[in-house]
Formats: structure tokens, sequence, C-alpha cells
């Protein structure tokens, strides 16, 4: 049996509209399990992105608790959260949201020095092995503006998991980028993911969804569908997508 690496108990969020409230989310239940690259899809306005902010500490879900590796992590402190997040979480969005007047290379390792679990130099040594590992070690001393999208985002998730993350969290992260690009970033996810990265990705993106082995479905701020799968294989990519696809259509998709 798989272990539960984060759980949702009950997770609602609303927000303040007109003098009323919003309910996005609406008690939501959901586990992550060891080993998964777990994909979240719904329709726009399902509440994609607001439950993947819930449960991952980037934003407080209105009620309900989230647990990492058993131990609950809402209610703690803006201080706490941004220090657990920063050791146990890493983020990859849309935009890479690169800091624009830092080298790529000291996007990534400046993230690696809020960590207290390695020294400078070992930090300095990490970032260089996860740009070459990205393929972007030649733009390491280039800044965000002077590298392509695609790489911006590689740098990106170099930035993510030099704290080694229990979860990886992924929002629309090929959103922005061509062919090419998508493939290059989606390539870069499911090999880390086989080499034993925790991924939580959010899309609507057929072809980034294929990636993963597990599918869950949101609508109306509720999981009502879930599908597993075998690992990602290329050899079998179109098959996938003709399994999700009829999935999301029993879905009304």
């Amino acid at each position: 049996m798989k272990q539960i690496v984060l759980k949702a108990v009950d997770v609602s969020k609303s927000f303040a509209n007109n003098g009323g409230q919003n309910h996005v989310l609406n008690m939501v239940n959901m586990e992550i399990y060891e080993g998964d690259f777990t994909v979240i899809m719904g329709s726009s306005g399902a509440g994609k992105s607001t439950l993947l902010y819930a449960i991952s500490g980037m934003d407080k879900p209105t009620s309900g608790e989230v647990y990492y590796r058993g131990n609950k992590i809402t209610g703690l402190s803006e201080k706490k959260m941004a220090l657990f997040r920063a050791n146990e979480f890493g983020f990859v969005f849309q935009q890479s949201h690169l800091v624009s007047n830092l080298t790529l290379f000291e996007n990534v390792a400046v993230t690696g020095y809020l960590s207290d679990s390695k020294t400078a130099k070992e930090v300095n040594e990490k970032a260089l092995e996860l740009l070459k590992k990205m393929n972007v070690e030649k733009a390491k001393d280039r800044l965000p503006a002077q590298v392509s999208g695609g790489e911006a985002q590689r740098a990106a998730i170099a930035r993510a998991i030099i704290n080694n993350p229990g979860i990886l969290f992924a929002d629309e992260p090929t959103g922005a980028l061509n062919k090419r690009n998508t493939e290059e970033v989606l390539n870069l996810l499911t090999a880390l993911n086989k080499e034993g990265q925790n991924i939580l990705m959010v899309t609507h993106d057929m072809r980034a969804a294929i990636h993963g082995n597990r599918f869950l479905y949101i609508e109306d701020g509720k999981i009502i569908g879930e599908m597993s799968m075998p690992a990602y294989t290329e050899e079998e990519a179109k098959a996938r997508e003709r399994q999700i696809d009829a999935w999301l259509s029993s879905m009304s998709w």
C-alpha cells in the first residue's frame, strides 16, 4: 500500500464577493501518495489552482486541515509556514517568476541558501548540478531576460527542487511555452518523477496530463472523479491520451 505524503481533510476556501461569499472549494478530501505524478484537471474556474494553493501552504484554507507526512501544517504561523515550504515543497508556475536582476545560477542558489541543511559550497555545487541536469548550464550566468522561455522554466524547475522537496507543485507549468519547450519541460518532470520526486500538477492541457499516473477531476470546488494509470511511456502516449480523453468525457469535461 502506498504511503500518504499529503492529506487534505474537508478543505474549503471562500472569498468575499459583493457582500457575500464565493465558495471556490467545498469540503475537499484528497490524498497524495509516495511516488505518484498526480494531475488535477477540471474546467476553468473549477478550483484547480485554488486547491493547489490551499494544500501547499501558499494560501490558507477557510476551513479544513492539511497534513504532510502525518503532521498538520494548517495553523502554522506565516513565518513557520514560509520556512516549511522552503524546506519541504517546491513550486513551478506558468511563468518562471525568476528574479530579473539575478542570473539563472543565482536564482537557483538563493533558494538553496534558505535551507539550513547545506553549506554555501554545497548549495553552489547542487545549483550547478541541477542546471546541468536541466540542460541550461551554458546559460547559468545570464539574466532571465537573456534566455528563452523554455530555458527560464527549466531553471525554475531547478530552483524548485534544489532543497529536495517532498512534493513538487506545478501550476500549468507549460502554459506559456511553445510545443518544443513544452515537451522538454514535461520530459524533465517525468524523469524527476521516475527518480522518486512526488509531483502534483494542475493542468488543462492534454499534452501535459498524459505524463501523470494518477488523475483527479474537480468540479464546482469538489473532487468528483479519480483515475490511475501505469507510469508514462512515450510509446503509449496516444493510447494514454485516448484513455484520459474518455475519462474526461465521462466527467462532462
